[in-house]
């Protein structure tokens, strides 16, 4: 049954409530002569059928008039009781469908991005997935938190359940994520999802947040990629700030503004790409797509390369770290796959 038929009935039970009152009200003045909340507590009493005594005893008409509003009473109170039965096992089956279908959404991901956490570091995340229409899922505990997020982002792929449970993973289709970002407010469960992740898919990347500068090294040794350390990322973000302003202006219009069409974008050169083992000057990525090359990254040794020349070979998995429009860099990534 749809929400608009729902609404529909309540309506309708609505409506029949307001007439048997107004009816009662009026039928009980003209036949018994009441004033207006005689009246008013008779018609309740009746549809009602509570059982209380009457104001005073009926007339033949009365007692007449009094059986036909009991009568149509009994069926609107069964039309309401219905109608709200109908509502909380519809609201619970369209709930329980919700959760199913996002449930084959996640087994149907791959390439994806698991979130574990909901807090305001996971927030900001979210934003930026959703600005650059990553697939991704969130896994968090709290139930009040799950609610907000789905308030916050309808659309949002989200998992009720403890992130550090390995069914909980599982459920997240671990084994075909790209990687997992764990931004969890205590380090040890951190800690234990980074260890569990690793151990379920040892090849995807695993990002963590370390609210304690000293359990760094604990969680790299643990299999993160990346560690990152809120309050020494805020140092540095505040000196920078004062020492290089207009750079870190620029940066984060680049990074995060949806106002602007050009941004940094990283794309990665696939081990198949016609590409591979061809020089910059070859590929002609400038004139073929428009974007600006800013820096490579080596695959091999993590090498980074600035400002990269014509002459500079292109190799499996390298990173280029390129600026321009979402088109040009779609044009890129169809250059790539040829």
């Amino acid at each position: 049954m749809g929400k608009d038929h729902l609404y529909l009935n309540f309506i309708f039970v609505f409506g029949l409530i307001v007439f048997l009152l107004v009816g009662g009200i009026v039928g009980y003045r003209m036949i018994e002569g009441w004033d207006w909340f005689e009246a008013l507590y008779m018609t309740v009493i009746s549809f009602s059928t509570v059982g209380f005594r009457e104001i005073s005893p009926l007339s033949p008409a009365g007692r007449l008039f009094t059986i036909f509003l009991i009568l149509f009473g009994l069926v609107t109170i069964a039309l309401l009781s219905a109608s709200v039965t109908t509502w909380f096992v519809s609201s619970q089956i369209f709930a329980r469908r919700k959760i199913q279908k996002m449930k084959k959404q996640i087994s149907n991901l791959k390439n994806h991005i698991i979130i574990c956490g909901g807090g305001e570091t996971a927030k900001t995340v979210i934003k930026e997935f959703f600005q650059s229409r990553k697939p991704f899922v969130v896994i968090e505990q709290k139930p009040e938190i799950v609610s907000e997020l789905r308030e916050m982002f309808p659309e949002l792929l989200i998992i009720e359940g403890d992130a550090t449970k390995d069914e909980v993973l599982e459920e997240a289709n671990i084994k075909n994520a790209y990687g997992l970002i764990t931004t969890m407010p205590v380090d040890a469960d951190n800690l234990f999802i980074v260890v569990s992740a690793n151990d379920l898919n040892p090849n995807m990347i695993i990002i963590s947040r370390a609210v304690d500068p000293h359990t760094e090294n604990k969680l790299y040794k643990a299999g993160a990629n990346y560690v990152i350390v809120p309050n020494v990322l805020e140092g540095t973000r505040m000196a920078s700030v004062i020492l290089r302003p207009t750079l870190v202006s620029f940066l984060e219009v680049m990074m995060s503004s949806t106002d602007i069409t050009f941004r940094l974008e990283e794309i990665n050169v696939p081990p198949d790409s016609n590409l591979v083992e061809k020089t910059l000057g070859e590929v002609r990525i400038p004139q073929r797509t428009g974007l600006i090359v800013i820096a490579l990254k080596r695959a091999a040794d993590s090498e980074w390369i600035f400002n990269p020349v014509s002459s500079t070979m292109l190799h499996k998995n390298d990173k280029l770290i390129v600026l321009g429009d979402s088109e040009r860099i779609l044009k890129l990534h169809s250059i790539l796959k040829e």
